[in-house]
């Protein structure tokens, strides 16, 4: 009688020689990357059809360059031409606002149930208590405004299955650290807390310097992706240019292209080609 031991040792020996067996492109099937499209064709182009599933990217842009437009259209495409539903947690304008400023760039969330896309004003976050008690613990303020965050964000994608969330902006936040030894574990506990909701996100942040100063903001090391926005002024008027600086998981145009903000949101010019 064969002991069960020899036994199974044959079974998983026979098993690992019939898979070595395989051709070798069965064996190591090709891994599928899937897209998340933003909806502004030129942009998906440049993404080579949009941005990475389930990843965080950071939108860093000029006062005015159009950050708040990008993510909007993002999330507002995504349910009007895909379904899915999203959340914009705003750090800083109300509901109400927002829905104002965007309808003149052909975005009118008015169409759009809560359980569509969800606006979660989280401005109140920043005007708590220096110090804060949760149960028996103390929490001084920009702890927690974290948790306070990532909490709710947590909730409200599990209970809206949302796929796409907004945060806009990060900078609202990010002040209250302010040199990169504090700043760091912050934006490693915030991606920490949108991986865990499986949706895709983009996150906004002013830009502090010019690309040409050669500073890297720390930031930029925790995300998957960060695309810069910027307004400049020329001879000939004002300039908006778009770049796609870091993106994992896809092949993309690196180069820098123009873009405009019209009365249908930002569209972007992926051939057009822009030298300073």
């Amino acid at each position: 009688m064969v002991s069960p031991i020899k036994h199974y040792q044959f079974v998983a020996k026979s098993l690992i020689m019939s898979d070595l067996q395989l051709p070798i492109e069965k064996r190591f099937p090709p891994i599928v990357y899937r897209k998340v499209p933003s909806g502004i064709q030129g942009l998906d182009t440049m993404l080579n059809g949009g941005f990475p599933n389930r990843r965080i990217i950071l939108i860093r842009g000029s006062p005015g360059a159009g950050k708040t437009i990008l993510c909007s259209q993002f999330l507002y495409n995504g349910f009007m031409k895909n379904g899915e539903p999203g959340i914009y947690v705003s750090m800083e304008e109300t509901k109400e606002e927002l829905i104002r400023e965007l309808y003149l760039a052909g975005i009118d969330f008015r169409k759009l149930k809560d359980d569509e896309v969800e606006f979660i004003d989280a401005s109140p976050i920043r005007h708590t208590p220096s110090n804060t008690e949760i149960g028996r613990t103390k929490m001084g303020k920009k702890e927690f405004s974290l948790v306070a965050l990532g909490e709710m964000i947590k909730n409200v994608a599990k209970e809206r299955e949302a796929t796409r969330i907004v945060i806009d902006p990060l900078t609202a936040l990010s002040i209250q650290y302010p040199n990169d030894e504090e700043r760091w574990p912050m934006i490693l506990d915030l991606i920490e807390a949108l991986k865990r909701t499986g949706a895709t996100c983009l996150i906004t942040e002013d830009l502090r310097a010019s690309r040409s100063s050669g500073t890297i903001p720390i930031e930029d090391y925790g995300v998957h992706g960060t695309i810069i926005m910027e307004a400049s002024e020329r001879a000939k008027g004002m300039v908006k240019t778009i770049r796609i600086t870091k993106m994992r998981e896809t092949i993309h145009d690196d180069q820098t292209r123009i873009y405009e903000i019209t009365n249908k949101g930002i569209e972007v010019y992926p051939t057009s080609s822009w030298t300073p």
